[in-house]
């Protein structure tokens, strides 16, 4: 049985010092985003909730989700979409961060809604879930631009 071995390459003590640094997390989150990003995120946002809560029809079993647990979800997508408005207003990177996570939970209740029952299963779910992960890609690209 042989073995290879490679050969490493060599580095000058000049670039053994260069150390590339990472921002810390408080100012990576902190730093200012281009005013369009912020803008089409901001834009995207309004049009695509408000459809998307226009398509979704009465609930058939209002009762399906406890409502301790139903304005918890809701508290916190609120709570997500206000940081996500300061955050956007302000031009700054925890705006992008607060809307994927607000995009995350709002992909994670439109496939609760008719798994649990609270809704029947029909063809306002696709464009319900169209608008959601639209919601996912835009903002994740912005915040990837970023």
């Amino acid at each position: 049985m042989s073995t290879t071995t490679e050969e490493r390459q060599h580095t000058t003590p000049q670039e053994r010092e260069v150390v590339e640094t990472r921002p810390e997390t408080r100012e990576w989150l902190g730093q200012e985003v281009a005013g369009h990003l912020a803008l089409i995120v901001g834009l995207s946002w309004y049009l695509l909730f408000s459809i998307a809560v226009a398509l979704e029809p009465a609930a058939d079993h209002p009762d399906a989700i406890p409502s301790w647990l139903a304005n918890t979800i809701d508290f916190t997508l609120l709570g997500l979409l206000a940081v996500t408005a300061a955050g956007l207003i302000t031009r700054r990177r925890f705006g992008l961060v607060a809307a994927l996570g607000a995009a995350a939970l709002f992909v994670a209740m439109v496939v609760a809604c008719p798994v649990s029952g609270h809704h029947t299963f029909g063809t306002w779910w696709y464009g319900q879930m169209a608008c959601a992960i639209g919601l996912v890609a835009i903002t994740g690209s912005a915040l990837r631009r970023s």
